[in-house]
């Protein structure tokens, strides 16, 4: 069946990322893991670098997802919401950087530059992403007591999900969770 060949070559592709990186990619160890042809990969996925941005952006999308999804759960089991509840879901770009998966995100996003396909995948799942911060902030505001105002335009893309890679390069000189919640306190309630 088509659908399983397919299926095989991406859990391959996935497992070769994991395994090797972006980097140590070898089409050739992923067609002989699912069993499959070279140019059964050609065929589903047009070429080499469309096996890759198929599998490296169903990786960065889980990746994200993971982030959001537990964000959304955490917000989800209020019915009201203190400012402090709130900073809760602020988790500081140190830790975000230790997350097992980001030296993968890293080399996701350095290689989509050089893969359009991919970069155009990254795109679409970052707007995706952006949308879900967007509700989760709309279901946080109506979880507020009244008179407490959120900015929601502290958060963005670049806070939410791009901060952590600056921790990870700056090592430690980067910020600390303590400053960073002190810092999203004062932008999504400026005098409060």
């Amino acid at each position: 069946m088509p659908s399983d060949a397919r299926n095989l070559l991406l859990t391959s592709a996935r497992k070769e990322i994991e395994k090797h990186g972006v980097l140590g990619f070898r089409i050739s160890r992923v067609a002989t893991e699912a069993n499959c042809s070279i140019t059964q990969i050609y065929r589903y996925f047009g070429s080499r670098n469309g096996l890759v941005a198929r599998a490296l952006s169903d990786l960065y999308e889980e990746i994200l997802n993971l982030r959001s999804d537990a964000a959304e759960q955490y917000v989800h089991g209020f019915t009201t919401m203190t400012i402090d509840d709130v900073l809760a879901v602020f988790t500081g770009p140190k830790e975000l950087s230790q997350m097992p998966l980001m030296p993968v995100r890293l080399q996701i996003l350095a290689v989509a530059s050089t893969i359009p396909e991919l970069e155009e995948q990254l795109s679409e799942i970052t707007q995706k992403q952006y949308g879900k911060w967007l509700q989760l902030i709309q279901d946080v505001r109506d979880r507020l007591s009244d008179g407490v105002i959120l900015d929601e335009r502290a958060v963005t893309i670049d806070l939410v999900l791009m901060m952590p890679y600056y921790a990870l390069l700056m090592g430690d000189k980067a910020v600390t969770a303590d400053e960073y919640v002190a810092w999203v306190r004062h932008k999504l309630f400026p005098g409060q």
